[in-house]
């Protein structure tokens, strides 16, 4: 069968470091015998005519889905049922919690991991011609959702993989890997590896539906084999681990380290979604520096401990500088997150945000408005009377937007959240310390200056 696996363009997105899911997926069908054909249109921004164009010799097209890209991927699905009539599957965060909500425009949904749904489908509609039969195989396969006579139909949820280095590597090959970037890369060629799946916290504004709560790992032999393959392969030249919990096993961590060491990796590499302070200490620093990490994020969310208690972050200021101070003398850069319109966020701990952001001096700051997308606690608190979704659509659930997206008692008004959260932009983004830092570095100038002008435009 051959199958398109189609990224949606979703350009509000200053960086962009490729579609490690669809990576997957291309491997996992790959190995089970099917053609697979390439688009990401975040990168192509072909217009929707060509994308049908394009897809016109596939048997089945899979899109992935955030809640952002709703209306986008909807305009494409209802096109591509129209003018070609082949199966439009449907994968991703927002599918994975409104599976049956999405079959309005798809044929099919994969709710949570696809690697093994996905293939298991490909092989069914690929190969049975028998209509009654087809229906019995389909309802075999778990984490799908389907559309049969009218009615829309939800299998069970498997349970997530446990062992993740039987899973192939990504594979990147059809993906415009040379036009995948970000500020704060300049090394050259570069793409995202992925080490463990599962966050075991529970934070108020996060969603666990796609890879669950439990922690799982792969091994730091099969982690560095992947580096060594990406490098033969596809020549990158650094990399980043965009794993949600990187460092949560410390001694797994520095083993990973060590054998990057060992097997001579000798990469520069970036932990951009962010790691928690807590977990950070001297030793593993000391082994991250030596195995080549430049830059980490920080999850800081907030500079008020009230707020930090309320929404489960389970984290305290002062292991936060600690944290900071450790990096610091270990000579790696830090991007701290920070959230505002978090549940409680009043005029005081917005002004407390800000000051802790430039008591801890950190190499960069990246803030957000809170988002409560679909699948979140803080998202069902909301719908079940606790406070007032002040959207209208999906696709206006993005964080990166000024606007306020939801109101509870005891918050500040949506207006002063959104001035001072301007105005926490300007203070804390331009910053006279970072541009001075990046003037000592002409090529993250330039790449900077580039997000600075995408982001005045866009927000």
């Amino acid at each position: 069968m051959k199958v398109c696996l189609l990224h949606p363009e979703f350009t509000i997105y200053f960086t962009y470091e490729g579609p490690i899911g669809l990576a997957y997926l291309q491997a996992c069908l790959k190995e089970k015998g099917h053609e697979v054909k390439i688009i990401d249109n975040n990168v192509l921004l072909l217009p929707h005519e060509k994308l049908i164009e394009e897809l016109r010799n596939c048997d089945a097209v899979g899109i992935t889905m955030t809640t952002p890209t709703y209306k986008t991927v909807k305009a494409i699905a209802e096109k591509v049922k129209k003018e070609l009539r082949i199966p439009v599957i449907l994968g991703g965060p927002h599918p994975t919690i409104a599976p049956l909500d999405c079959l309005d425009f798809s044929d099919f949904v994969i709710s949570g991991e696809g690697e093994k749904a996905f293939p298991e489908l490909a092989e069914v509609l690929g190969k049975t011609k028998s209509r009654k039969l087809l229906f019995k195989k389909l309802k075999k396969i778990k984490n799908i959702s389907f559309n049969w006579n009218g009615k829309k139909i939800q299998n069970k949820r498997e349970a997530f993989i446990e062992d993740l280095d039987k899973l192939p590597f990504p594979d990147w090959n059809g993906f415009p890997i040379e036009k995948y970037g970000s500020a704060l890369r300049t090394s050259g060629k570069s793409l995202p590896i992925i080490t463990s799946r599962g966050c075991p916290y529970s934070c108020v504004y996060c969603f666990k539906g796609l890879f669950g709560l439990k922690y799982r790992v792969r091994s730091a032999k099969n982690v560095v084999a992947e580096l060594e393959h990406l490098k033969k392969e596809f020549g990158i030249r650094e990399f980043q681990i965009a794993d949600d919990c990187f460092t949560l096993l410390k001694p797994r961590a520095i083993e990973i380290c060590k054998r990057m060491i060992e097997k001579k990796i000798n990469l520069p590499w970036s932990l951009p979604n962010g790691i928690r302070a807590d977990t950070i200490t001297d030793e593993l620093a000391q082994w991250m520096k030596k195995s080549g990490l430049e830059y980490t994020g920080l999850g800081i969310e907030s500079g008020s401990q009230k707020i930090l208690d309320s929404i489960g972050k389970v984290q305290k200021k002062e292991t936060v500088r600690e944290a900071v101070k450790i990096l610091k003398k270990n000579k790696i850069k830090t991007v701290g997150f920070f959230m505002f319109g978090l549940p409680g966020e009043t005029l005081e701990t917005m002004k407390e945000t800000v000051q802790f952001a430039k008591e801890l001096d950190l190499d960069y700051c990246s803030i957000s408005m809170t988002t409560p997308y679909p699948g979140t606690r803080l998202f069902d608190e909301i719908k079940n009377g606790k406070g007032t979704l002040l959207t209208k659509s999906p696709e206006d659930l993005f964080s990166l937007g000024s606007k306020v997206k939801y109101t509870m008692p005891g918050m500040a008004l949506p207006e002063e959240i959104e001035q001072q959260y301007r105005k926490a932009r300007m203070v804390l983004l331009l910053r006279p310390k970072t541009i001075l830092k990046n003037l000592k570095d002409p090529k993250k100038l330039i790449a900077g200056a580039k997000v600075a002008y995408k982001w005045l435009l866009k927000t």
